[in-house]
């Protein structure tokens, strides 16, 4: 008895361990998040700047999974079809997020680019059979209200009409909502696969659709012009975005997907914060209320 309860202490202590070391990859990978939309922000057109980006990245994780030796791992089928899904929903994301860029400010468009978490409980009770509790519910209106007043810049519903006269607000919604089924495939694939070599198949599948979409747009001109006046900022965040990406999903083996998508939003506080420091950017209380309540109502929705 008393070596099986040993065991058990055991057990719970990796847990307990692996679980930390989840939280503060999902922190670190909230930071550089933030950190190379940032460096998004700075370029002058930012879908090239994006492929550009992902093309770093991209480099960046080849040699990383190279050197780890895993590379036989990136073959695999089922981690390509589901890397194939997982870079199909997040390329959706960054193309949003880029065309939201194009019109609204760091501080105010990027907490609503991260309010995922609020469809990840519905994708659970159409497709999982999950129920969703009172509190999670409760999590989802607060996230959706701080989500409305960051755009709007007022927390009053009388003034809410506001919040339609700009297209930031619409594609940065867009991004979320493709952001959610990304997440959702983001699970399977670490768990099915070696994150290295999953995390390889995503940058790549989202580098091609990428490239297709700059060929279609015809935008070849603009691909090669944010390299010759922008170098180091494109090469900064490609890399930032390549610590992301991999930080989270390495985070993701450890926590369940409700929390860890909802842990990274505090970089909302980091984008509110960069926006003022770097990009001048002015915010009143209201924008810090409501980031907060978007980071409350996340809470809640893993309490529930």
């Amino acid at each position: 008895m008393a070596i099986l309860y040993q065991k058990r202490q055991k057990s719970k202590e990796v847990w307990i361990f692996m679980a930390t070391t989840g939280f503060w990859l999902i922190i670190i990978s909230a930071l550089a998040h933030v950190m190379w939309n940032a460096f998004l922000k700075s370029t002058r057109d930012k879908t090239s700047a994006i492929a550009i980006m992902m093309l770093i990245t991209v480099v960046v994780l080849v040699i990383y999974t190279a050197a780890l030796g895993e590379m036989d791992h990136v073959f695999n089928l089922p981690v390509m079809l589901t890397a194939l899904a997982s870079g199909f929903f997040f390329f959706l994301y960054q193309f949003f997020v880029a065309k939201s860029y194009a019109n609204g400010d760091l501080s105010a468009v990027y907490p609503l680019t991260v309010t995922g978490p609020i469809y990840i409980p519905l994708w659970g009770y159409l497709f999982l059979d999950e129920r969703i509790s009172l509190i999670g519910f409760v999590g989802i209106v607060i996230i959706l209200y701080g989500a409305v007043s960051i755009q709007a810049n007022c927390l009053s519903f009388s003034r809410w009409r506001r919040i339609g006269a700009t297209g930031g607000a619409s594609f940065a919604l867009l991004a979320a909502f493709f952001y959610s089924f990304g997440a959702v495939a983001d699970k399977v694939g670490v768990t099915v696969g070696v994150v290295s070599a999953y995390t390889l198949n995503v940058c790549v599948f989202m580098l091609i659709l990428h490239m297709g979409w700059m060929v279609w747009s015809r935008s070849g001109g603009n691909f090669l012009r944010e390299i010759r006046l922008q170098p180091w900022v494109l090469l900064a965040g490609g890399f930032t975005l390549a610590i992301s990406i991999l930080t989270f999903r390495y985070g993701l083996q450890d926590v369940p997907a409700s929390y860890a998508t909802a842990l990274r939003q505090v970089s909302s506080l980091f984008s509110i914060l960069i926006g003022f420091f770097i990009f001048r950017e002015t915010f009143g209380i209201t924008r810090v209320l409501a980031t907060a309540l978007i980071i409350m109502g996340v809470v809640l929705i893993r309490m529930g």
